[in-house]
């Protein structure tokens, strides 16, 4: 907080300085909304902050963020955030020159750095929040309902909105990491969402596990008995409020000082238990560190039940620890890729460790290595960690292993200098046809603190191959709206930015809460420019897959005086692509806000809700009960036949189609419109007298959804039927919301009689039309099917192909059949005229299976191009660590190391393994990072 020659002077000088930014924000955010209209598929983050906070960065697709208003104003009682921490004049001690002051006040539109932002109580000036009771925690070993809300939050985004849970990640700040942050990145909806449960284990190092999550299918009894038996664990009182299962346990141990712990070990046995034995899906793994030296380690693992499309039962993780380590976890289920790491390392000089005598015999993980001097760089916050993880997962990629998860953390000793770090990688065995060598690309997002007056350097750092010249783009792009540039190549990253856009809050002016728990701990923007990064990569380039993207924050620490010192928080998000090679299709539904009808619709279904039924709401979208899929099996099996058409493309024919979960939309709206057609039909059958039925074979095939056709004293007047018609997840999903479009309809494969909606009575004709999303998740290989209320009425039969739409439209007929069943062997077809006859009530999504040895072969992988690599070193930023071109200095950044004096000599280690002597210049603290030419 320096001194200025006056306050008056000072203040002019912080406002001319609020109006360069909001220059600044307007121009970034201009370019960021042109960027915003030509995403499609984006990314979502809403992060938890335990200090009072919840922020939400991402584009609003399908009107999300309106829901989520709903939801955290209805559920959590918040409001929106109205003032910010900002930079003002005051005046030092003496009251004789000007000093800058911080201080709580009302935000402008250029102060916010997310999208949107609640407060979970009052805002108070000295900045705190006056808790509303959202965030709960308690005791000395950092119990907390954080996961909890995170489930909270997931239930909703999946459940109820259709969007899919990516990653999950947490961190801690404060001086014994009290204050808490979890990160919950999600992805663009799927239909599948909505009806895949998820669970959270939470392994907790201090003794604890707990669980939050349904019950689904017994899950918490079993898990029960597993932790019980396999780890001795004992349930105890939860709760409710911080979790639905608690128990205690000595299964997790620590020893000496530099971190070592079994919580990998832990972590994949209860991996493995879930996955293999339960059949959930692992989704996401990320660690925290809580305690004065972060060594009271806390591991998150979310699951989904959804065991149809299970894969990946093998798991393999490497943990780096720059004190010197290697650790694997897993190897049992990847044998020869340890036998080829354990090569890889010996060859790096790495050998396997060899325990000291008064350690304890117990396994701590499978397999430990010590590593050679230089093999981890660490200088000040500087590492090459994320290099280590890409060289480790390109090796892994090219033995069949994927890289599924990964992610930072750091413990330190008591003074917070002697920081060490640790990453996690975990991997999954490939699935067949699934290529896991396709290059991979990390971007990690960091800031440098430089001095105790929370002043910091912005970097990005890139490391991987430079697939389809995809640095030249990046680099476009983060000038444009990142404010970056190029510095060139370090021994750490393959490609160095500066960056000007980061912005880091305080969360406090009390210069005793920074002393204590240390600055820059409020809101910064690194989720608005995350999740931008992720839509340019993902969607605008349209070949790259987010696999990772992991937070982390690191302090460092500064010498004010001889007695004071103070921590300065840095903030990193490591994020890591997987490049898809060709790109993909994607369907995404157009957003449908269902108004409520107001009234109960005409005969309304007796099962559905209450809600539904008096028509206050306007749609709802529920699972189908067991009962339900056994029906839409009947009718898959009833109806299947043996016979392709010219439709089909010529692919194999599956044996079996098999329903592995369905939805069922209850719409006042749409039904309302169904039944009054149903009853104008009614009288127009009367009043024709002669009217040719023709009964659907899908009646047939399941008697249980025929019921539902036939009323119980008139039977079933105007022919109703259940019918098929084959599509995409998600194009299906919208047609429950908006039903179908006559004039749209056929579109996609031609209108042989007319351009109406084409029904089918059997599943292999439905089939023809149905489409997977291939949009690389756990769902592909999903089709789907609508299965729907049609009033089939009087129907015109044809044998011959035209347009028979006239038939229909004066009256005479209500739909026509198209019979080539009887014309060439293949189906019948059934054409609607009105959209008001099909009532869409079901989405079901199955698969295919074939007979041993049919299964047609998956489409082979495309290769990624070869990457070339970057220009060669380049001139940096004089406050990071540097290299200058060929022949030239090079300079690197150093922190004074504790109890160091100006005048002394210390050693140090460049990125690129040299050793340098310094003399510390006069003015030098310990703490300070400088900058020096080696």
């Amino acid at each position: 907080m320096g001194a200025e020659s006056s306050k008056q002077e000072l203040q002019v000088r912080l406002d001319n300085q609020r109006q360069q930014e909001k220059a600044r924000y307007e121009s970034q955010m201009a370019i960021i909304g042109q960027f915003d209209q030509r995403t499609k598929v984006p990314h979502l983050l809403i992060e938890l902050r335990s200090v009072g906070y919840i922020e939400i960065c991402g584009k609003d697709l399908g009107g999300i963020y309106q829901k989520l208003d709903n939801f955290f104003k209805t559920q959590w009682r918040v409001s929106e955030a109205t003032h910010s921490m900002q930079q003002v004049a005051g005046e030092d001690d003496c009251g004789c020159a000007g000093q800058v002051r911080y201080q709580m006040a009302p935000k402008e539109t250029f102060d916010e750095v997310c999208d949107k932002r609640y407060v979970c109580g009052t805002q108070q000036m000295d900045g705190r929040v006056q808790s509303n009771g959202v965030y709960q925690c308690r005791g000395s070993e950092g119990e907390n309902n954080m996961g909890k809300l995170t489930m909270s939050v997931v239930n909703f985004m999946t459940n109820e909105c259709g969007w899919g849970l990516q990653l999950c990640d947490g961190g801690n700040l404060g001086r014994v990491g009290q204050f808490r942050e979890q990160q919950i990145k999600f992805k663009a909806p799927h239909p599948l969402n909505l009806m895949a449960p998820h669970i959270m284990i939470e392994l907790r190092q201090v003794g604890y596990i707990e669980v939050n999550g349904a019950n689904t299918d017994g899950i918490h009894g079993k898990l029960s008995n597993w932790l019980a038996q396999k780890w001795s664990c004992r349930q105890i009182q939860a709760d409710p409020a911080y979790c639905d299962l608690k128990f205690s346990t000595y299964a997790f141990k620590a020893r000496g000082s530099d971190g070592e712990n079994n919580m990998g070990l832990r972590t994949m046995e209860i991996a493995d238990f879930m996955t293999k034995e339960m059949a959930w899906t692992l989704l996401t793994c990320t660690g925290g560190n809580y305690g004065r030296k972060g060594d009271k380690r806390e591991q998150q693992l979310v699951f989904r039940n959804d065991e149809f499309v299970q894969h990946g039962e093998a798991h393999l993780m490497v943990e780096f620890r720059d004190s010197g380590y290697i650790e694997l976890n897993g190897t049992h289920d990847a044998p020869e890729a340890f036998q080829a790491l354990d090569q890889f390392y010996r060859q790096q000089g790495c050998t396997e460790y060899k325990a000291w005598f008064f350690e304890s015999s117990e396994k701590f993980c499978d397999m430990k290595y010590s590593t050679p001097h230089g093999f981890y760089y660490r200088q000040g916050t500087t590492n090459n960690l994320g290099k280590r993880t890409i060289e480790l997962a390109t090796f892994l990629g090219q033995r069949g292993w994927m890289l599924l998860l990964c992610n930072g953390g750091n413990i330190s000793d008591y003074s917070g200098y002697n920081i060490k770090r640790e990453q996690q990688v975990k991997f999954t065995r490939a699935r067949k046809g699934e290529k896991s060598d396709h290059p991979l690309l990390m971007i990690e997002l960091r800031t440098i603190p430089t001095s105790s007056d929370g002043h910091y350097n912005g970097l990005i750092e890139i490391n991987g191959p430079n697939t389809n010249q995809v640095y030249e783009k990046l680099q476009h792009f983060m000038q444009q709206t990142m404010l970056c540039q190029p510095s060139g190549r370090t021994p750490y990253c393959d490609l160095l930015m500066q960056c000007a856009c980061f912005r880091l809050r305080e969360n406090t002016n009390s210069w005793h809460d920074w002393r204590w728990d240390g600055r820059l701990q409020g809101e910064s923007n690194f989720g608005r420019y995350t999740m931008r990064l992720c839509d340019f990569m993902v969607d605008q380039l349209g070949e790259w897959d987010l696999v990772v993207c992991s937070g982390n924050s690191i302090d460092s620490v500064f010498r004010v005086n001889k007695d004071t010192t103070i921590s300065v928080t840095g903030r990193e998000q490591q994020l890591i692509f997987r490049h898809r090679p060709g790109g993909r299709n994607v369907f995404m539904a157009a957003n449908t806000e269902v108004s409520a009808l107001g009234r109960a619709p005409l005969q309304a279904p007796s099962y559905w809700k209450d809600t539904t039924k008096s028509g206050s709401k306007g749609q709802e979208i529920v699972p189908a009960t067991a009962e339900e899929k056994a029906w839409i099996q009947q009718i898959l099996d009833g109806t299947y036949k043996n016979k392709t058409t010219r439709d089909g493309k010529g692919r194999v024919l599956a044996k079996r189609f098999v329903c592995v979960s369905a939805l069922r939309s209850e719409h006042p709206q749409l039904w309302d419109k169904f039944a009054h057609r149903r009853a104008d039909v009614h009288k127009k059958v009367k009043e024709r007298g002669d009217s040719t039925f023709v009964t659907a074979k899908t009646m047939d095939a399941c008697p249980s959804l025929a019921g539902r056709c036939r009323h119980p004293k008139v039977g079933n007047p105007t022919n109703e039927a259940y019918l098929l018609h084959g599509s995409n997840p998600t194009s299906a999903i919208s047609i429950l919301s908006t039903s179908f479009k006559v004039d749209f309809a056929g579109a996609a494969v031609g209108t042989m009689f007319g351009p109406g909606v084409y029904m089918a009575e059997s599943s292999t004709k439905s089939d023809e039309y149905a489409r997977d999303e291939s949009t690389g998740s756990a769902y592909d290989g999903l089709f789907a099917v609508l299965l729907c209320r049609v009033v089939m009425g009087s129907s015109y039969v044809v044998e011959k192909p035209g347009d028979y739409k006239d038939k229909c439209i004066s009256g005479e007929y209500d739909t026509v059949v198209g019979d080539r069943e009887k014309a060439v062997g293949t189906f019948r077809e059934i054409i609607v005229f009105d959209e008001g006859s099909i009532y869409p009530e079901y989405v079901a999504f199955y698969r295919r299976e074939y007979e041993e040895g049919q299964e047609p072969d998956a489409p082979p992988a495309a290769a990624s191009p070869a990457g070339s690599s970057m220009p060669g070193p380049a001139v940096y930023g004089a406050a990071t660590p540097v290299q200058q071109s060929m022949g030239g200095p090079r300079t690197c950044q150093v922190q004074v190391p504790p109890g160091a004096k100006a005048g002394q000599v210390i050693q140090a280690q460049t990125p690129w393994g040299a050793t340098i002597q310094l003399t510390l210049p006069e003015g030098s603290l310990p703490g300070q990072v400088l900058t020096v030419q080696a």
